[in-house]
């Protein structure tokens, strides 16, 4: 009897380790499908935080700060898949800023949206100084103020190189002319456009103008900035005598205040045969609002002298900026 429950217990624990043997085979084959497809989906690599300062000398050194010309401005430029995409070449050329003279702007539709716009830049003819204005928008009183800079070009890059590299964050920087930032009126508006560099590249005439966001402009005031070496030595002066002096030809000469009428000055750039001069058209409007022509204007900057001209001079075109074409 012993020996058959012996032969039972035997038989018994045959099937029992051949049953685990299937089963083990059945989780070997598990895990293998597992494996190939989890080779299909590699994980995904975490980034790792920055570790914070955990100490008061760590914290220290953490919160030193660095001068702006030695931070690094990382900036993204967004890939195209060539293949899926036709992407065409970028190219800049650069173009004559004062052109037609005295008519240029600058478009500052996105202020609105952004609060701020940053027109193009304009370098002199020499490419070694370039001149913009930052302007700002304070939405609880509807107001625009800017301020107007002067400042130097990297001249160890190419030209492009030199517009396209420039950085206005990269150091600290003194604006040359400031409109409305000091202000606090409703609606009011206030923009500085340059009007061009002079030939030599020492001079830059400057117009700022004043009035309502509601009502339009009603006020043009004229800068002209000198550059006699560099940025540093330069100094900026409002053309007020220009201004006095065309209100009193006309209160002495012909007997008519101007300043009753909405009066205003159209600067048109440097004479190109003085390159000190700049040169101007008055306008003033009547009751009917008719645009009456007071004439063309001359303002020499070093003699302080104005003079009247039957004939329009030379204007010279001396900025440049710079302009993205597509193949």
């Amino acid at each position: 009897m012993k020996k058959i429950a012996k032969i039972f217990f035997a038989i018994l624990l045959f099937c029992f380790c051949l049953n685990n043997f299937e089963v083990q085979a059945k989780i070997d084959d598990l895990i293998m499908d597992f494996e190939e497809l989890k080779a299909k989906f590699p994980k995904k690599k975490v980034e790792e935080k920055p570790k914070m300062p955990e100490t008061k000398e760590e914290w220290e050194i953490e919160a030193q700060n660095i001068p702006l010309e030695e931070r690094k401005i990382e900036q993204k430029v967004q890939e195209f898949d060539t293949k899926k995409y036709n992407v065409p070449d970028i190219k800049y050329a650069f173009v004559k800023y004062n052109y037609p003279q005295g008519t240029r702007g600058v478009n500052i539709e996105d202020i609105t949206k952004n609060l701020y716009s940053y027109p193009f830049l304009v370098a002199d003819s020499e490419y070694k100084y370039v001149a913009y204005p930052r302007f700002y928008f304070s939405p609880d009183n509807n107001q625009i103020s800017l301020d107007f800079y002067v400042e130097k070009l990297d001249t160890s890059k190419n030209k492009t190189k030199r517009i396209l590299e420039f950085e206005h964050m990269q150091k600290e920087r003194e604006p040359v002319v400031e409109a409305g930032l000091k202000d606090y009126y409703p609606n009011l508006f206030k923009g500085l456009i340059l009007v061009d560099w002079s030939k030599d590249s020492k001079k830059l005439l400057i117009k700022e103008s004043v009035g309502s966001r509601n009502a339009g402009i009603y006020k043009t005031n004229l800068y002209v900035h000198f550059m006699p070496n560099d940025v540093e030595s330069s100094k900026t002066i409002k053309l007020t005598d220009f201004d006095n002096d065309i209100k009193y030809y006309f209160l002495d000469w012909e007997n008519k205040q101007i300043v009753k009428y909405r009066y205003d000055i159209q600067p048109l750039g440097f004479n190109d045969e003085n390159d000190n001069e700049i040169i101007a058209i008055c306008w003033v409007l009547d009751k009917e609002n008719n645009k009456i022509n007071l004439g063309i204007w001359g303002y020499d900057v070093v003699e302080k002298k104005t003079t009247q001209y039957e004939k329009m001079p030379n204007i010279s075109i001396n900025g440049v900026f710079l302009r993205e074409t597509w193949n």
